[in-house]
């Protein structure tokens, strides 16, 4: 079984490839600027943190550190401005920011530069590779992380990231009632 999601992109986004490079502070990977990691690290806090899922059906969909995830998450195919079609890669544009103090003056060795990225569309999949079909509450849990996610990366408090997630199946009042009942229980 494959869950798959689209997100549409509201403002440009980072997702640091953790290297500075040529006078940047911030770069992203142009190839996979929204790799599966991110994807399933982001899915994984809004279940525990934000949905208040409890931590053993957290550890049951996201994995462990003594048993993995049977569910394999893909990179997100991002659809580049103006092109029409979902592809791997993006052409990164630059960004900057400065620190300001107390009165409004641009602090001495503050500024910050790099990379984002611009998209409209994007789409990934979530794969259950274990037995059987996957647990009932695993995909909820799943389509619920992702439809609460609003912003990704860095910056995501500061206008950077705003997204929006969303799976092709509608959301019922039966599948709240499933997850408030978890909560309920633990």
């Amino acid at each position: 079984m494959n869950l798959t999601f689209e997100v549409t992109f509201h403002t440009p986004f980072v997702i640091s490839s953790g290297k500075a490079l040529d006078g940047l502070d911030h770069t992203i990977d142009e190839e996979t600027p929204f790799p599966s990691s991110a994807v399933k690290g982001l899915l994984r806090a809004h279940a525990e943190h934000w949905l208040g899922l409890p931590k053993p059906l957290v550890g049951e969909v996201f994995g462990t550190a003594r048993k993995g995830s049977d569910w394999i998450f893909s990179d997100v195919t991002v659809e580049r401005i103006g092109t029409g079609s979902l592809e791997h890669g993006v052409e990164p544009s630059l960004w900057n920011r400065v620190r300001v103090d107390e009165n409004g003056r641009a602090e001495e060795r503050a500024l910050v530069a790099g990379q984002q990225c611009w998209a409209e569309t994007g789409e990934f999949t979530i794969a259950w590779s274990g037995p059987g079909k996957p647990p009932k509450l695993h995909v909820l849990v799943l389509r619920a992380s992702a439809r609460d996610v609003v912003s990704i990366g860095l910056n995501r408090r500061r206008g950077f990231g705003w997204v929006t997630i969303r799976d092709a199946e509608p959301w019922t009042e039966d599948d709240s009632r499933a997850l408030l009942g978890v909560k309920e229980e633990s």
